[in-house]
């Protein structure tokens, strides 16, 4: 079984949109964690789908990561992808893609899509991210997209939870932390994914000294040295 973690928080609507491309599957054993980080609105969109696949439950800590790992707690699969509540999956064959890989070899799945521009619902543009990426290459960027990411559970029972510490970078910290136990990146060919930008999650002038801060703590512990502060949508031009 595949267990997709969905952490969310007060948008219900996005949500739906996520969990209905799941739907959408042609692979039909998987379990979706959403988990709550707000005021219940989630936990009522998941459950109005009254798919029995679908499990709701509220954020045992705070903040993002913490839900990441209350989802993980409640996890059955052995294999973890991960969607965020805001994005959505454009290939229904994804899930197919992501079991037949890992069953061939255990390492982290990714898998290429777009960065969906949107305003008040409307679509405005659609960028290409489909990058290469190795362990070297995670050093200076992250060229992944978290929607995009799947691997065998059993990883979090090597290597722990998602670390809270690193809260903006939390999945660039997960990548580098299970490249350097030695698994592969195993990327899926095909644009597969859609991660939205949108207002609520654009605003990164407003916090780019804490996004900085936050991102010389990841250089700290995996010994980078200085990063430059950038985001999937400059990633994405300079490539």
């Amino acid at each position: 079984m595949v267990s997709v973690l969905i952490p969310t928080y007060n948008r219900p609507q996005l949500l739906l949109r996520a969990l209905r491309s799941l739907q959408l599957q042609l692979y039909p054993d998987w379990e979706a964690v959403v988990v709550d980080d707000g005021d219940g609105s989630g936990i009522l969109a998941a459950h109005s789908l009254r798919d029995p696949r679908i499990l709701g439950v509220r954020n045992e800590g705070r903040g993002q990561v913490h839900a990441r790992n209350t989802g993980l707690s409640h996890a059955t699969g052995s294999i973890i992808a991960l969607l965020d509540d805001d994005d959505w999956w454009l290939d229904p064959t994804h899930l197919y893609r992501v079991v037949r890989a890992l069953r061939a070899q255990a390492g982290l799945v990714y898998r290429g899509g777009y960065l969906v521009l949107e305003r008040d619902g409307l679509e405005l543009e659609r960028i290409p991210f489909d990058l290469k990426a190795s362990p070297f290459s995670l050093r200076t960027d992250n060229h992944l997209l978290a929607t995009g990411a799947a691997y065998p559970r059993f990883l979090h029972d090597e290597l722990g939870p998602f670390d809270p510490e690193m809260t903006d970078y939390w999945d660039w910290d997960w990548y580098l932390r299970v490249t350097s136990a030695g698994y592969p990146l195993i990327q899926l060919p095909g644009r597969g994914v859609a991660v939205s930008m949108h207002g609520a999650n654009m605003s990164y002038a407003a916090r780019q000294g804490e996004r900085q801060q936050n991102l010389e703590r990841l250089s700290s512990k995996h010994g980078l040295g200085r990063l430059e502060l950038k985001d999937h949508r400059i990633i994405a031009g300079a490539a």
